[in-house]
Order: C-alpha cells, then sequence, then structure tokens
C-alpha cells in the first residue's frame, strides 16, 4: 500500500542538492567530507535567506528527506564555469574556499553546493558530470 509520502512525491516536483567536488586537489575522505557538509550547510544558509521561490524549494527539498547527489570536476576552471551557469540559471551556488589549516593553501576552491533546486534544473548544470 502506498504511502502518503510517495503519493505526494508523484506529484510534487523533486528536489535535490548537488556537491561538486574537485579531483585535481587529490584531497583525503575526511576533509572532502568535511569540504562537502560545509557546501551543503553554506547552501542551506543561502536558500532560507534566498528569493521566496528558492525559500519553497528549500522546504520542499526538507520535507522529501534532502536528496544529495556527490560528483566530480577536473580542476577550478570547471568549477568555476559551473559556478557562472548556475548564477545564470538563478540556482543557488556556494563555493567552498578552504581556511588552509590542513591540506590545502588558504583560499583553495575545493566544492561548490548547488541546490536544493528542482532537479530537472539542477540536472541541466550537473547530468553530464560522474560521481565522484
Amino acid at each position: 500500500m502506498p504511502t502518503s509520502s510517495s503519493i505526494l512525491q508523484k506529484f510534487i516536483k523533486p528536489t535535490k542538492l548537488a556537491l561538486v567536488v574537485r579531483s585535481d586537489l587529490k584531497m583525503t575522505k575526511g576533509k572532502t567530507a568535511a569540504q562537502c557538509a560545509h557546501a551543503a550547510v553554506m547552501c542551506y544558509q543561502n536558500a532560507a535567506n534566498g528569493t521566496a521561490e528558492q525559500s519553497a524549494v528549500l522546504q520542499r527539498w526538507c520535507r522529501m528527506g534532502q536528496p544529495k547527489i556527490v560528483l566530480r570536476v577536473e580542476n577550478f576552471e570547471q568549477l568555476n564555469g559551473l559556478e557562472r551557469q548556475a548564477q545564470e540559471a538563478n540556482v543557488v551556488a556556494a563555493l567552498v574556499r578552504d581556511a588552509g589549516r590542513t591540506q590545502l593553501e588558504p583560499g583553495t576552491a575545493t566544492v561548490l553546493g548547488l541546490g536544493p533546486a528542482p532537479a530537472s534544473e539542477l540536472d541541466k548544470l550537473v547530468a553530464h558530470l560522474k560521481l565522484l
């Protein structure tokens, strides 16, 4: 028997958050996880303080289980280009820059968080990327 949640998912636009990691930095698993966590929190804050539409998408994303995907790009140029595309598409974006206390130089761009956004809009930006 379908649950009310599964029935709702058929009628509500799916949303998700993408975390895009630079693979050229060779961060440890722990460092990568911490940088992804920073990006997720920053995206949440940006959406909560964003437009009414971004805030509504955030609430829908929270109610639907906060789906996330972790992807990779080869270098800073790809990450930077993706950030520009997201801004042009009015998709919440948050670029994490490392503080430089452990493995990386201060200010190194590590992870780009995108969304939460409607999955169809986010897929236009990241569908070509590979999973981390």
